[in-house]
């Protein structure tokens, strides 16, 4: 019997004016949202409370657009994120969690980014970039290479682990963020650009070195609002961004995206 599930990703509702209404949207049990949902923290809570009703399962990793308003710092947010989701019985907060369900393991992260997804862009000038772009603080800036290099941490040493766990025949891995720069290298609006920067994190691809059982088969992600599927070394990438209402790349029909395992 074939394993599905849903994908949703980027879909930044604080900048559509109508509500998306997920009744009769579901086409399987399982709901993967690969982040950013919205900037406003109420609208994404809200959101993941009528998926849960939609969906049986949902399987939620923050995006950057969830933190972007916070002010406390990434820590805090994830702490705040995380007494927000809790009381929602059949909503799963990936953030440092792994789910297995019929033999298949998911295993997310944010990724964020190190600002070194072309190695022939300076590094100090990618953090510029963004700090003037965001009015942020340099310390908040490094503060996102700290997480990427977290993030990556956690799933080479979680791949590792799943290669010993019999009852775990394949793994679904997702990640808000692009998981290597070759994904959207063909893309001349972004390539040569400061922003291919913070488009992804180059160290989450070694998570792949650990999978010596090849038990990967999938690879969700969002941040990059053009949709994706791609095969590499038997791994399918996929996404299914709504993105930016108005933006040239945005879906105003957007539906969820079945994935068959």
């Amino acid at each position: 019997m074939a394993f599905s599930f849903d994908l949703i990703s980027d879909l930044h509702l604080e900048t559509w004016s109508e509500r998306f209404n997920w009744e009769n949207q579901p086409t399987s049990p399982i709901c993967v949202v690969a982040g950013d949902i919205s900037c406003d923290r109420a609208l994404a809570i809200d959101t993941l409370e009528q998926l849960s009703e939609a969906y049986n399962v949902v399987i939620y990793i923050d995006g950057n657009a969830e933190h972007e308003y916070y002010s406390g710092g990434i820590s805090n947010s994830y702490r705040e994120l995380q007494t927000l989701i809790s009381p929602m019985e059949n909503v799963i907060f990936m953030q440092d969690n792994v789910v297995i369900i019929n033999n298949v393991a998911f295993l997310a992260t944010n990724g964020w980014w190190g600002y070194d997804f072309d190695s022939a862009l300076s590094f100090e000038q990618s953090i510029n970039w963004y700090q003037n772009k965001k009015n942020i603080s340099q310390y908040s800036a490094l503060e996102i290479k700290a997480y990427a290099e977290h993030d990556a941490a956690y799933m080479i040493k979680s791949i590792k682990k799943l290669q010993t766990q019999k009852d775990v025949k394949s793994i679904v891995m997702i990640s808000h963020t692009v998981p290597a720069p070759w994904i959207i290298s063909h893309d001349i609006e972004l390539v040569d650009t400061w922003r291919f920067n913070t488009m992804g994190n180059s160290q989450l691809e070694m998570a792949l070195k650990e999978d010596t059982e090849n038990k990967i088969k999938i690879w969700c992600f969002g941040h990059y609002h053009k949709s994706v599927e791609v095969v590499k070394n038997n791994i399918s990438y996929i996404s299914n961004p709504r993105g930016i209402s108005n933006s040239i790349h945005s879906q105003v029909a957007y539906y969820p995206k079945r994935i068959v395992l």
